[in-house]
């Protein structure tokens, strides 16, 4: 047999190997650093020199290997194998099969777009290629107390999808695994002694087995195991084989969960646009309606017509019951006639999102809702009407809950991000409506509730000895006001002090050095002021003497006085209710007129105009001035003024035509 060759090449492949061991054209190659095409052609030249021999093992595979000296093939069959290599030639069969199932199933992940599909292919293809009996997918719950197992080959029924593996019970095979950092080979179960099995396993007579763990994100997702009821050996081989197809599986669980984000933000996407036509829409709607609950009823509509949301309701409180009642709905029809809400924190009816949002005055959420498991007083709702997430949305003016929106969805995510900012401010916008409704109501009112109230010591160290008189709050927007009124000269120190000690308190304006002298104050979110405008109120007038506050205020006959009693007292505790009476508001009185003909808008540019001394003459602020104090620019302060000036005196002289 000739050794010498004509190329340096061919020498280093041949120096690979070692006499009656096989290889396999990959290890050559990996050996050389070159590729399988290129080593494939200097194996075959060797072969021709007659110094390698070779055998076609399994479908695709083949085998290499050097005879000793001596050993002459020139009169035999070129693809003779030495007997010794009956246990390597079964080793490289069972490899390349493996191989083939790695391949088979990475080409299987890739393709499938079921992952419940991908597990049981995986585990019916190891436990053929490794001859086990059994093979099962584990996921880690939630919790990371339990493992389920998912898919499965060759256990009783109705294990797969039901069965629950502990995941830190010392005998677990699998909660063992999952505090490795490698592959865990039993070889007999019986002498085992770093764990005893669970009952999944000994019930099923499994002695022998390999497990590994499932990663994504550097994190634990589950279990890849594989038993068998006889005691075995596993070669590193089958080892690397097990953790190959975990990492498979890990893989299509990342393109799976990167699928289903990608799928979810299309959706967001999507609903979020819609919302911002539902919100444009609710705008434009209820600014037509009359009443609270025609507002109510027209957000619902409007919502449960989206494609993004099932269904909406309204609810408010049942102060004798404690208890939600429902003041508008749409896409369902009686939803709380089987569903009982409570606000009362000892009751388990309040933990959900609806109670939980009127005792703390935010949003609340529920997502990825399971239709089909009972742990809750809703659930029967959850499985009838079929949603997947909800969310519950306070409608808030200033500090006032008026009530509570309720919104649900068959997404499973919905009301996250900039949806659930834009629903949050949906809120927002629904409470400020209402709060002008009722504002506008309460100036219409032929009936009102004046209460009066004295808050004694209400500045604390800043005692006056002289009057401070209110006689006007405007409320402008986003927690803006503007009082109007006098102070007596012993008293104008008092109110700059008390404007640079109070938050509130943000500027003070004197139009003249008169006794009283006039002024305007900007404030921002006063307490009184803010309670007051929240339950529809106004405050017709507020005195301070000797540091005490008294007030005078307006509520439409409708208002719960002993919830405003109890809010003035949660501000100034101590506060005294002086009076409580019903009065009449006159006939020809011309803040009806003003309440019904102007928008909240012009009303409100009007009297800040008015009260700011805008008409005087002279002038005691210009109209920049003006607008600077309600925080809008001249113009849009001129354009509502002369839209208000123009409705006023259409009213008064369309009226003295009509009499004439």
């Amino acid at each position: 047999m000739d050794t010498r060759f004509p190329s340096e090449s061919l020498g280093d492949t041949l120096s690979c190997f070692d006499v009656g061991t096989p290889l396999t054209t990959t290890e050559v190659a990996d050996s050389l650093g070159i590729g399988r095409r290129s080593a494939y052609d200097r194996l075959e030249q060797l072969v021709e020199h007659g110094v390698l021999e070779t055998k076609k093992v399994g479908a695709k595979a083949r085998v290499w290997w050097r005879s000793p000296p001596g050993d002459d093939h020139s009169g035999g069959e070129r693809s003779r194998v030495p007997a010794p290599l009956g246990d390597r030639e079964s080793e490289l069969t069972n490899k390349v099969r493996q191989q083939e199932v790695i391949a088979t199933l990475g080409q299987y992940a890739l393709e499938c777009d079921d992952l419940e599909s991908v597990f049981q292919e995986a585990t019916e293809l190891v436990a053929d290629a490794l001859d086990v009996d059994y093979c099962k997918v584990l996921k880690l719950n939630p919790t990371g107390d339990s493992l389920s197992l998912l898919a499965g080959t060759g256990w009783d029924d109705g294990v797969v999808g039901s069965e629950k593996i502990s995941a830190t019970a010392t005998d677990s095979q699998a909660a063992y695994t999952l505090s490795v950092d490698a592959p865990v080979v039993v070889e007999n179960l019986e002498t085992e002694t770093r764990f005893s099995g669970p009952d999944l396993l000994t019930s099923h007579g499994v002695l022998s087995g390999i497990s590994t763990v499932i990663e994504t994100a550097d994190e634990p997702w589950g279990v890849l195991g594989t038993h068998d009821t006889s005691p075995r050996s596993f070669s590193r081989t089958d080892t690397s084989f097990v953790q190959a197809i975990a990492n498979i599986l890990s893989s299509a669980i990342a393109r799976d969960d990167a699928k289903r984000k990608l799928r979810r933000q299309r959706t967001q996407l999507a609903a979020l646009n819609n919302l911002y036509e539902v919100v444009s829409e609710i705008n434009s709607s209820i600014i037509e309606q009359s009443t609270p609950g025609e507002i109510e009823q027209t957000v619902c509509d409007h919502l449960a017509a989206s494609d993004s949301y099932l269904f909406a309701w309204i609810g408010g409180i049942d102060s004798v019951s404690q208890t939600v009642s429902s003041r508008a709905e749409a896409g369902v029809e009686g939803y709380l006639d089987e569903v009982e809400i409570s606000i009362d924190p000892t009751d388990e009816r309040s933990e959900g999102p609806t109670g939980k949002a009127f005792q703390t005055g935010e949003v609340q959420t529920a997502k990825a809702i399971d239709i089909g498991t009972s742990h809750d007083p809703w659930r029967e709702a959850v499985d009838r009407y079929e949603y997947r997430s909800s969310a519950a949305i306070p409608i808030v003016h200033e500090e006032s809950v008026y009530g509570v929106l309720n919104v649900y969805s068959e997404r499973p995510y919905a009301f996250e991000g900039q949806e659930l900012d834009v629903i949050t401010r949906l809120g927002e916008i629904v409470g400020h409506a209402i709060a002008a409704v009722e504002r506008k109501e309460a100036l219409a009112s032929d009936e009102l509730v004046e209460l009066g109230f004295r808050m004694r010591n209400f500045f604390g160290e800043f005692e006056t000895e002289g009057t401070i008189r209110v006689d006007r709050i405007i409320a402008i927007d986003d927690g803006r006001f503007l009082a109007y009124g006098t102070a007596t000269r012993d008293t104008v120190e008092t109110v700059h002090r008390l404007v640079e000690a109070l938050d509130h308190w943000e500027a003070v304006h004197f139009y003249s050095d008169d006794d009283p002298a006039k002024f305007e104050l900007r404030m921002v979110e006063p307490p009184v002021a803010s309670l007051v405008s929240s339950l529809g109120g106004h405050i017709e007038e507020a005195i301070v003497t000797g540091g005490d506050l008294q007030l005078t205020t307006h509520f439409p006959s409708t208002v719960d006085v002993r919830a405003v009693v109890d809010a003035m007292n949660e501000i100034a505790p101590g506060t005294e209710m002086l009076r409580r009476r019903q009065i009449s508001r006159q006939v020809d009185d011309p803040r009806r007129a003003l309440a019904s003909d102007l928008t909240e808008k012009q009303r409100t540019t009007l009297e800040a105009a008015y009260h700011a001394g805008f008409f005087e003459w002279p002038r005691s602020a210009s109209g920049e001035e003006v607008a600077e104090s309600m925080g809008v620019s001249a113009p849009t302060f001129h354009q509502h003024l002369r839209k208000a000036e123009q409705k006023v005196f259409d009213a008064m002289y369309s009226t003295a035509e009509t009499e004439s």
